[in-house]
């Protein structure tokens, strides 16, 4: 009994794993011969940004700089979708390589750009804002006038930009050198919350949309820019802008304006923004509509998804470091828009495009020739940071809070000056970067390139305090004070002397620092201080000795 019982037991095992493997064989069939599915941005927030680069066709994979751009994406009956390329910078300042030749390189991008253009005719290139300022080339003279940006201009148009929106440091310049550069563009600025002065008329001949049209594709571009910079003097703007904290509710009119007011119709929406990312954000949870919206401003890469719809908020590094490639199928029938996005580092490994080459090496020598006119070497090598340590100047940061650039600048001025104390306004230092590593002068050029002499000034310890507390409050402008040699107890808001603790406000201590004379001549210094000495020392020259002497060791030990 036992043995026959246990011998069918055996026989049932055995026709119930004969099952498992004929089910698992069909199983396996079946999705060997299954043609494999393209992701879908925004219908999943769990989505990653790097693995939905498109899997690759067997004979793509021998194209070179694969591993650097993708390729295009393998989807079900390609021939239902209409196929282009978006090619994304911001915030670029810099035309040639930084970092000793490893960073960047316009001349780099237009090779990426040819290529994509290679794989697919319909590619667009653009720039999410911040183009003409700052830079230390643009505000060389050449034949006593500043560049202005003209260099930046004339770099984009051969490699072949398409669109660009407003950046806030393109009103560093002066009206009339801005609207130069939008006259000598060939491509055209999107801007749809930008003006002239007291008219709801956009501004120059900036555009306020456009349509592209590709197959039959209808692609709508709008463009927003953050309103902290209405021109190169505070009391004078020349501009009106949308403030950035109206601009959720300010692009959903907008959008039903375009559609009910001017009847346009389209299939998908793309917003180039330069604002924060904080207010990309609240866009796009506020404007499902938007399909993508490929930003500047942070200077660092960003991929975000946001909104009820998942909408992907794209942002590349600044000075081209990296750019975002982004191809787009778009199925008419479905109404599906399907989204591969890589973010690329521009490096050696892409070759210089010769023309765009020409320009950059042209403009960058006429530039480094006006400042050895002036008497700076820029190639010279002032210093080697220590491994680990950085210089930020980027301006969210510095008009922000105290950085050790900042805290270095300070410490270089009163080195040069035998001064304890130091303010000035943190809008002197143009930088937009942080740097690191081995250090130029044109580096220090491109953090100070305004000729800024140093002043001794003395004043009573009252009235320094209202400078200070004044120019304390100016968060997030570039009248945002930098100092040292005085401490701030945020606590008691009070105001101390960094040397022996001893409270500023006393109209009866009397105070020797030094300063800049845009910040005495636009603060309350003006009327209730003293200048006791205009020296001829540049804040630019007192920085590239004190780092000289400060980091000499490192250099040494570099070159040893």
């Amino acid at each position: 009994m036992n043995c026959r019982s246990e011998i069918k037991l055996n026989v049932w095992q055995i026709v119930f794993l004969t099952s498992l493997c004929v089910i698992s064989v069909f199983i396996a069939t079946i999705g060997w011969f299954r043609t494999i599915d393209p992701v879908e941005y925004g219908t999943s927030p769990s989505r990653t940004p790097n693995k939905v680069t498109s899997v690759v066709h067997t004979h793509l994979r021998a194209m070179p700089y694969l591993d650097d751009i993708g390729s295009p994406p393998l989807l079900n009956n390609p021939h239902s979708y209409i196929q282009w390329t978006f090619l994304q910078m911001n915030d670029v300042y810099e035309m040639i390589p930084l970092g000793g030749g490893k960073k960047g390189g316009l001349a780099r991008v237009a090779t990426i750009r040819n290529l994509l253009v290679q794989e697919n005719p319909n590619t667009i290139t653009v720039v999410s804002g911040d183009i003409v300022s700052p830079s230390a080339l643009g505000n060389s003279k050449v034949n006593g006038i500043p560049l202005d940006g003209k260099q930046m201009i004339a770099t984009f148009n051969v490699l072949g930009v398409d669109y660009a929106t407003l950046g806030n440091h393109e009103f560093d310049l002066q009206e009339a050198s801005l609207r130069l550069r939008l006259n000598e563009s060939h491509f055209k600025w999107i801007a749809s919350n930008v003006y002239e002065r007291n008219s709801t008329k956009s501004f120059h001949n900036i555009l306020p949309y456009k349509i592209i049209k590709i197959s039959n594709v209808t692609i709508l571009l709008i463009g927003l820019t953050i309103d902290d910079n209405l021109g190169p003097i505070p009391d004078k703007p020349y501009v009106n802008i949308t403030s950035q904290r109206e601009l959720p509710e300010f692009t959903a009119h907008y959008i039903k304006h375009l559609r009910h007011d001017l009847h346009l119709k389209w299939d998908v929406l793309i917003c180039l923004t330069h604002v924060n990312m904080q207010n990309d954000i609240e866009i796009v949870e506020h404007n499902p509509s938007i399909d993508v919206l490929m930003g500047g401003h942070e200077h660092e890469n960003y991929y975000l998804k946001r909104g009820s719809k998942y909408t992907p908020i794209y942002k590349a590094d600044d000075n081209a470091f990296t750019v975002y490639i982004h191809r787009f199928a778009y199925h008419p029938q479905k109404k599906q828009l399907l989204i591969y996005s890589k973010l690329t580092r521009v490096s050696p490994h892409f070759p210089d495009e010769p023309k765009t080459a020409k320009v950059a090496k042209y403009y960058y020598e006429t530039g480094l020739q006006s400042y050895r006119i002036e008497g700076y070497e820029p190639d010279r090598i002032v210093c080697t940071l220590p491994v680990g340590f950085n210089l930020d100047g980027r301006s969210a940061m510095i008009r922000s809070q105290q950085t050790h650039l900042s805290h270095a600048l300070c410490n270089a001025v009163m080195n040069a000056t035998n001064t304890t104390i130091c303010v000035f306004n943190s809008g002197a230092i143009r930088l937009d970067d942080q740097l690191m590593g081995t250090i130029s002068q044109y580096d220090i050029l491109r953090c100070l390139p305004f000729t800024a002499n140093l002043t001794t000034v003395h004043i009573n310890g009252s009235s320094l305090v209202k400078v200070l507390t004044r120019g304390l409050s100016s968060i997030n402008t570039g009248m945002y004070i930098t100092y040292a040699g005085l401490e701030y107890d945020t606590t008691t808001e009070k105001w101390f002397l960094a040397s022996n603790k001893q409270l500023v406000d006393d109209e009866h201590l009397q105070l020797t620092f030094v300063t800049i004379p845009y910040f005495f001549h636009n603060t309350d210094l003006k009327s209730t201080s003293k200048i006791l000495t205009n020296h001829t020392t540049t804040m630019t020259r007192a920085f590239i000795n004190y780092l000289e002497r400060t980091y000499a060791k490192d250099i040494h030990h570099k070159s040893s």
